[in-house]
């Protein structure tokens, strides 16, 4: 995967808010998601990032964090779900206000 600032929008992307089961290696990394009915097994090496906000500034659902700083982890991975299906980069994120994983981002690699 090639380096990209974690922020910039790409053609064929759409944000999600969805629940995401992530299933991760004994070293933590993704390994694969199940998202509407499929398991998509991850490629190549996920990219891993955290971003930090004070509790009072409002999230992307506008609703108030807890605490004084509030820490989102982030991973991006490219999957599929076999040979033949489509190539995907999947953003999740775990927030302290959340259970579990979300779905934040999805993009086709065939777009654009």
């Amino acid at each position: 995967m090639t380096a990209q600032h974690v922020d910039e929008v790409q053609p064929g992307s759409r944000s999600l808010n969805e629940e995401a089961d992530v299933r991760f290696t004994s070293r933590g990394e993704p390994l694969a998601l199940r998202w509407r009915a499929g398991i998509w097994q991850v490629l190549g090496d996920p990219m891993h990032w955290t971003s930090s906000r004070n509790w009072w500034e409002p999230g992307p659902s506008g609703i108030m964090g807890q605490g004084s700083i509030m820490t989102q982890q982030y991973w991006r991975f490219r999957a599929q779900t076999g040979p033949a299906s489509p190539i995907l980069v999947f953003d999740v994120c775990r927030d302290p206000r959340w259970e579990g994983w979300r779905l934040v981002r999805v993009t086709n690699l065939g777009s654009g």
